[in-house]
């Protein structure tokens, strides 16, 4: 693919896309021009400590350039949020307007946001109050109905957003079913502010075809691909896929930085659990080897199934 690819983005998973693999991503294998960090979540307006941001925080001057999203529905907690940003050192803010789990959406958060046209408005005026000229909003097509955000196109538009990130999924599909790009091409021309295309991106194919079909679009957001296939970014832009080896130390550099920062080997099992869900594709006979993984009790268990996973895929 030529350079002048529009941007690639790294989207927020939570547990998994934190700044260490956020830097080891840029390092090893490259490609991503940015990154979204998980959402940290506003308490009210009095309680908006410095440390919530503390991951974002960690990629500043970093090689994957970051910016911090939040979650809520307070606009004065986006406004405090905002200052806490700036004074660490952001000009950037992006606001969660498309988290699909039913604990969020139900109070009026994440996907369930926009549902509610008047407190959806009133956090967008204080984002860009809080933000000029860098606050953003990540959001899907609706909660239940996948005609939500085409009756918010006239509202969005009277902010001036930095962009504007669709995943063209309702919140109760969660993830599931294919990504509807029917109606993301109906959105799109809706819209003013840049759009970025998230969703259903696993390989350069993929990316390839969604740049053709909408070539107005201002950048691309891989979460899943670039969890499952760290090099995918790079390939895109069409660079050779990395070395199952490659990806092996990638994993073990990754678990060492994990090992060295959390408490206790419950936490770390966990976090790399969550990593492996993902990573696992990258290797041949990677769901035996997940399996494996999963029953693993101990992180030195885990750590010899992922040496046989990674030992056998080079035989094969």
């Amino acid at each position: 693919m030529e350079p002048a690819t529009p941007a690639i983005w790294l989207a927020p998973l939570r547990g998994v896309t934190l700044a260490p693999f956020r830097r080891l991503l840029a390092e090893r294998f490259g490609g991503v021009d940015a990154a979204l960090a998980p959402f940290a979540a506003l308490g009210s307006a009095e309680k908006i400590p410095a440390r919530i941001f503390a991951d974002a925080a960690a990629s500043l001057g970093g090689p994957l350039p970051t910016v911090p999203q939040v979650i809520g529905r307070d606009p004065a907690a986006l406004r405090a949020a905002g200052l806490v940003l700036r004074d660490l050192g952001f000009d950037r803010m992006d606001l969660n307007c498309g988290c699909p789990w039913k604990f969020v959406a139900r109070k009026g958060r994440g996907s369930g946001l926009p549902e509610d046209p008047d407190a959806f408005a009133r956090m967008l005026e204080a984002g860009c109050e809080a933000m000029p000229g860098g606050f953003s909003i990540k959001l899907r097509l609706g909660y239940r109905s996948p005609d939500t955000l085409a009756a918010r196109a006239k509202l969005i538009n009277s902010f001036p957003l930095r962009c504007v990130t669709v995943h063209p999924r309702t919140g109760v599909q969660m993830y599931d079913g294919s990504a509807d790009l029917d109606a993301f091409g109906a959105v799109l021309p809706l819209l003013r502010a840049p759009v970025v295309y998230n969703g259903d991106i696993a390989s350069p194919a993929d990316a390839a075809r969604i740049l053709e079909r909408f070539p107005s679009i201002s950048g691309i957001m891989v979460g899943r691909g670039l969890c499952a296939h760290p090099g995918l970014a790079a390939q895109i832009r069409g660079a050779p896929p990395p070395s199952r080896e490659a990806v092996a130390a990638f994993a073990r550099d990754l678990a060492a930085e994990y090992a060295s920062s959390l408490c206790g080997p419950a936490p770390l099992l966990g976090r790399l659990k969550e990593l492996w869900g993902y990573l696992h594709r990258s290797f041949e006979d990677g769901d035996e080897g997940l399996r494996r993984i999963q029953r693993a009790t101990t992180p030195d268990a885990l750590f010899d199934a992922v040496e046989s996973l990674t030992a056998l895929s080079a035989r094969l």
